[in-house]
């Protein structure tokens, strides 16, 4: 995979957003690359295939500094920067640089993030993927995402199957440690708030939630808008969960963004997914 340094030709690459999470700003005001540092002569913007801005860099004297535009348009300040330093244009599909972006973050967080203790029962994997294939047979394709994905083995699965998994969970030490084993990669990998994935994520042809839970009516308001998410930005859906009770709420939870999943009691798992709502 290229690297967002690699695209720009430039020697390293720090962004002023702290994370992933980050680019998305829900209203806030937004961290400006103009106010970060003193801006030295030299700064670049990635364009997508249709011309629209996706990254500045700017040339600082600790190095180049970036911010994202991905989820958010250039404000007169930074496109001032790069005009008084006449600044360079590079271009590249959207896809690339949204890959290379998510794979910047996840590639730090690998790296500072200690990984979780991996308490994965032997036989888990297996009977996941014997679930999996049983529903969706054991070939698909194109993009399918992985919600409250954890270390990844549900993206693991959708790999092997030929997808393009991009996994999403807001718990750093379950994605480091994803990321270490191998069954995450960087380029598909986000440490987001599930709640607004669709803010991050474009729509899948398949999305999978594998033990999600426990839902309790305490812990409705939190689930609640996760099934709506995932649901909604998927063409196909399955999500497991424990009891009779989970996975009745996910399919009216689902059914409110018009999505119609059936309920399929599976005896493989007795413990994390005994009930899988599909559609």
């Amino acid at each position: 995979m290229t690297t967002l340094s690699t695209m720009l030709e430039v020697d390293g690459l720090r962004f002023i957003e702290p994370d992933y999470a980050s680019l998305v700003n829900n209203g806030e005001p937004a961290v400006l690359i103009c106010e970060a540092e003193p801006i030295q002569n030299g700064a670049k913007i990635l364009i997508d295939e249709d011309e629209n801005p996706l990254l500045l860099a700017v040339k600082t004297a600790s190095g180049w500094r970036a911010t994202s535009w991905l989820f958010r348009g250039p404000v007169s300040g930074e496109l001032a920067l790069f005009e008084a330093a006449d600044g360079e244009i590079y271009q590249e599909m959207r896809n690339d640089v949204e890959d290379a972006c998510r794979a910047h973050f996840a590639e730090i967080l690998r790296q500072e993030i200690p990984p979780a203790g991996d308490d994965l029962p032997a036989d888990r994997i297996e009977k996941v993927r014997d679930l999996i294939h049983e529903l969706w047979g054991t070939s698909i394709s194109g993009t399918a995402l992985d919600a409250c994905a954890g270390s990844g083995i549900g993206s693991m699965i959708l790999r092997e199957m030929g997808a393009r998994p991009i996994a999403y969970d807001n718990d750093p030490e379950l994605l480091s440690l994803g990321l270490v084993s191998g069954r995450l990669y960087s380029e598909g990998t986000a440490c987001i708030d599930a709640k607004i994935a669709s803010a991050y994520l474009p729509d899948a042809e398949y999305g999978v939630g594998i033990m999600f839970g426990q839902i309790y009516p305490y812990t409705q308001d939190v689930w609640k808008p996760i099934v709506e998410e995932l649901a909604g930005i998927t063409g196909k859906t399955l999500i497991t969960v424990a009891t009779e009770n989970e996975a009745h709420w996910v399919k009216e939870w689902a059914e409110g963004v018009g999505k119609t999943l059936d309920i399929v009691e599976n005896e493989r798992d007795p413990i994390y997914d005994r009930w899988v709502c599909v559609g």
